[in-house]
């Protein structure tokens, strides 16, 4: 059997452990997987889907990918008419969608996550959201953030920007943000490319100690901030065992066995418990 998973971003680390937790498990599968995705530092979703099309002209046995646009839908479907099972990861789900096997959040279940853990927190609390676009995943981890929002009393949100998770976009849109509402006491996101810029547009606007990020992950320097004070809390996901899962459940299909459904394990933590977590393998 082959798989051919086409990573959005093979050099950013978590996607990198995701890639690299996926072979393993491939190999104690007996399965043969290989990776592709673009080159560069941002998410190119043409490009991506390219390489899902030429993955369905080699007649490969099933395709992996995160279908971060609708553009992934038709190529998608196109790839299942060939005979070739879809996985993909935080995708909308779905054979309307074109995924025989989708592995994503809750978004509900995240944006009550997000908001519980800020409500904990002392005080009254303003958020300021960071999401890919207004359409999509990012539209859908707004509407689970906002649904939290408005069921905490202590917790109000000011405003949103978008990045198309691009990390050079996200200094100038989270400034904006704060230029805009300088009363936001936390930002909050679902990308862990949010995290420099943040930290960056926090410490220029004099905001340190007064604005927190919610970081999202361990990478790009989510830690880090945790560690300096620039964040207060930061999102955890259990990434390999994602990336195994949606391989084994790839291979059942293929092989005409039933799968279950997964859920993504979360946790927003605070410094207290983020090295514990990271030595576990949460990012």
């Amino acid at each position: 059997m082959t798989i051919q998973f086409v990573n959005p971003l093979p050099s950013y680390p978590t996607w990198r452990q995701i890639g690299d937790c996926m072979k393993d498990e491939a190999k104690k599968l007996d399965v043969d997987l290989t990776e592709s995705g673009p080159t560069g530092q941002a998410l190119d979703a043409t490009a991506m889907i390219k390489q899902v099309n030429q993955s369905v002209a080699n007649k490969k046995d099933a395709i992996i990918t995160f279908p971060s646009s609708v553009g992934f839908t038709q190529i998608l479907k196109q790839a299942q008419d060939a005979g070739i099972v879809t996985g993909t990861l935080y995708g909308p789900g779905g054979k309307e969608f074109g995924a025989d096997y989708n592995i994503a959040p809750d978004f509900s279940v995240i944006g009550e996550s997000l908001v519980n853990a800020v409500s904990a927190l002392p005080g009254k609390h303003v958020l300021g959201l960071v999401a890919a676009a207004n359409t999509g995943l990012g539209k859908s981890w707004m509407a689970g953030v906002k649904a939290a929002a408005a069921k905490a009393d202590n917790v109000s949100i000011a405003g949103e920007v978008y990045t198309g998770d691009d990390a050079a976009k996200a200094l100038p849109q989270v400034s904006a943000l704060l230029t805009a509402h300088p009363d936001v006491t936390e930002i909050v996101t679902h990308m862990g490319t949010t995290t420099p810029g943040a930290v960056s547009a926090i410490k220029s606007h004099g905001l340190k100690g007064k604005t927190f990020l919610l970081a999202g992950g361990h990478d790009n320097g989510g830690s880090k901030a945790v560690d300096d004070g620039t964040a207060n809390l930061i999102l955890l996901q259990d990434v390999c065992t994602l990336g195994k899962q949606l391989v084994d459940g790839v291979v059942n299909i293929k092989r005409g066995k039933p799968v279950p459904e997964v859920p993504v394990k979360i946790k927003v933590v605070g410094k207290d418990q983020l090295q514990a977590l990271l030595g576990q393998g949460w990012v």
